[in-house]
């Protein structure tokens, strides 16, 4: 099997999560440069401090994605190389009559 499907969601979830830090980072930018009649009345330090939690959730969730996604193509790279060395590994005699390995397994 080659699990296209959980690979594309890998991806998926780094590149999705990375996204989330740039949007996190975009909007902090923005709610703490942004001026005209409507911010008038919000104070600098509670603009940066919303900023400073817009980015750290955005840290916290879009880190979580990239690891996660990292993870999974980890393991999945790790069955790939598992299944090479077992192909390398496994036998190249027929099984015994009646499809019984030998005794002792496989060698």
């Amino acid at each position: 099997m080659h699990y296209s499907f959980t690979r594309l969601w890998a991806r998926a979830s780094v590149v999705v999560g990375a996204g989330a830090i740039v949007l996190a980072l975009l909007i902090a930018a923005v709610a703490v440069t942004a001026t005209g009649e409507e911010f008038d009345h919000i104070s600098l330090i509670t603009r940066v401090l919303a900023g400073g939690l817009v980015t750290l959730v955005g840290l916290l969730v879009g880190g979580t994605m990239i690891v996660a996604g990292q993870l999974v193509s980890v393991l999945l790279d790790q069955r790939d190389i598992l299944s090479r060395i077992l192909e390398t590994l496994a036998p190249t005699r027929p099984a015994a009559p009646g499809g019984v390995p030998p005794p002792g397994g496989p060698r």
